[in-house]
Formats: C-alpha cells, sequence, structure tokens
C-alpha cells in the first residue's frame, strides 16, 4: 500500500511534522484590519497545527519609520520561541550610517535577512541600503522585496541581483496573479532571485505556472501569517497539480538552501 501523499495528509488535517517546512515570510504585530491573536504564541500554535518547522518574521513596523522597535519585538520573539521564529531585520533609509548600524547590530544578533518595503516611498537601489546589503552579501542572506508587478521594480531586482550575487533576493507576492510572464522571465535570468508564492488570492493554477516557466527550484513557499492564514497558504501549494517532490522542494528545500546553516 503505498503512503498517503502530502494533499491526502493535508485534507486529513495531519501535521506535516517530519516534511521540514519552513516559511520566509511571516510578520508580528497589529494591523488595521483584525487579527484575533497576533502574538507570538499565536503564531507558532498554529505552526504547531500545521507542521511548519519554522518562519521568518518581520514586524509591521517595515513600512514605517518605527523598525527600531519592531526589531526589538522580532529578537524577544526569537528568544521566546527559537529555532521556531526567526528574522528579517526590517530597514528604514534614513541614512547609509544608520542602516548599516542597525542592519549590523540585529544581525550580529542572530536574524537571517532583510526585509524592505518599497511603501516607504523609497526605491529598492535607494544609495542608504547599500550598507546592509554589502552585509548580507558578505554573509549570503535572502533579501525580502515586498514587490507589485511594477516595471521600476524589476528594473532595481535587475540592478541589485548582479550587484549582490551572494543574496538571495525574494519577491514578495508573486502569486497575487499580477505580471506573471514577468516573475517568472526573471527568475529564470538572474540566479539569485526567487518566486514568493504569499497572496490573499491566487488564481487557480498558478503556483503550476511558476513551477512551469520558472523551476520547482525557484519558488518559495511564504504564508504572510499572521495576515493570512498559515493552513490557507499551505493548501494551495498541496492542492496543486505537482508531484511531491516538487511540493517538498517548495515547501522545504529552497529554503533550506537559501537559509544555509541558520537553522538546522
Amino acid at each position: 500500500m503505498s503512503a498517503p501523499s502530502l494533499l491526502e495528509r493535508g485534507r486529513r488535517g495531519e501535521p506535516l511534522t517530519d516534511e521540514d517546512i519552513v516559511d520566509l515570510h511571516g510578520h508580528l504585530g497589529p494591523y488595521s484590519f483584525a487579527i484575533p491573536d497576533a502574538t507570538p504564541a499565536a503564531l507558532v500554535s498554529v505552526m504547531d497545527r500545521t507542521g511548519v518547522r519554522a518562519i521568518v518574521c518581520s514586524h509591521i513596523h517595515c513600512i514605517t519609520g518605527h523598525v527600531e522597535s519592531g526589531n526589538a519585538t522580532v529578537l524577544d520573539a526569537m528568544r521566546a520561541f527559537p529555532g521556531r521564529i526567526l528574522g528579517y531585520v526590517a530597514l528604514w533609509p534614513s541614512s547609509a550610517a544608520e542602516v548599516a548600524e542597525q542592519a549590523r547590530r540585529y544581525l550580529d544578533a542572530g536574524f537571517t535577512g532583510l526585509k524592505i518595503h518599497n511603501a516607504n516611498g523609497f526605491a529598492y537601489t535607494d544609495p542608504a541600503y547599500a550598507p546592509a546589503l554589502a552585509l548580507a552579501n558578505e554573509r549570503h542572506m535572502p533579501v525580502l522585496l515586498h514587490t507589485w508587478a511594477q516595471a521600476a521594480e524589476f528594473a532595481e531586482v535587475r540592478e541589485l541581483a548582479p550587484r549582490y550575487p551572494e543574496c538571495s533576493f525574494l519577491l514578495a507576492h508573486t502569486a497575487n496573479g499580477m505580471g506573471t510572464a514577468d516573475y517568472t522571465r526573471i527568475a529564470r535570468e538572474l540566479p539569485n532571485v526567487y518566486l514568493d508564492l504569499c497572496a490573499s488570492r491566487t488564481p487557480l493554477g498558478l503556483v503550476d505556472r511558476l513551477v512551469q516557466e520558472a523551476g520547482a527550484d525557484k519558488v518559495v513557499w511564504t504564508s504572510d501569517a499572521l495576515f493570512i492564514n498559515l493552513a490557507h497558504q499551505l493548501g494551495k501549494v498541496l492542492g496543486a497539480r505537482l508531484g511531491d517532490a516538487d511540493k517538498r522542494t517548495i515547501l522545504s528545500t529552497n529554503a533550506r538552501r537559501i537559509l544555509g546553516r541558520t537553522i538546522r
């Protein structure tokens, strides 16, 4: 009798603990819409129920000037749940000196990478970010960029990815279904660019298309939790018309490779 598929196990509500699942895009902190429980403990509880091994989080303050308090809150959560909650350093490009200090301090404290959000009005190529990107490149770390399928963003990624070849650039919210051909093209062109799956809506068949056009090794699983239900985001990979080998590549293997020795 063959072993049950990942989809079958998910439908039964079985925690996929043995699959070593890693979420590369989560959040801490309250937001403008209701989240019943935005605490780190609540996030870890959902991870336990679904079988997610670890999640890399930034604070909602990553899109405001209050990055210091946000980073400090993430660090507290990392210390409360070691190995389960990992951290992205949120950055605000006030000056190159301040960005460098913030990045080095928190990366030295054990953070996993950088999170930059362009809703703050600054381009990802803003010179103030350069010291942090250079440090992440030196340490072979991921850089999570929020994207809106805009031509200017793709131009910025094409500039940054070759300049920092040891960074893994994760393009957030690829799975919204906008600009899919542009996303898969840039992932094929640039070896250190990956497609992030979290989205509040994902058209039927889009996960399959991303894998078909960019390759399973260029797609990473992300949830946007606690903004979006973690189980819902897991389900769209489990329910994709892919073999379990590709699903495991998306859910675990790619993240392990990107994070290197950060998690064990």
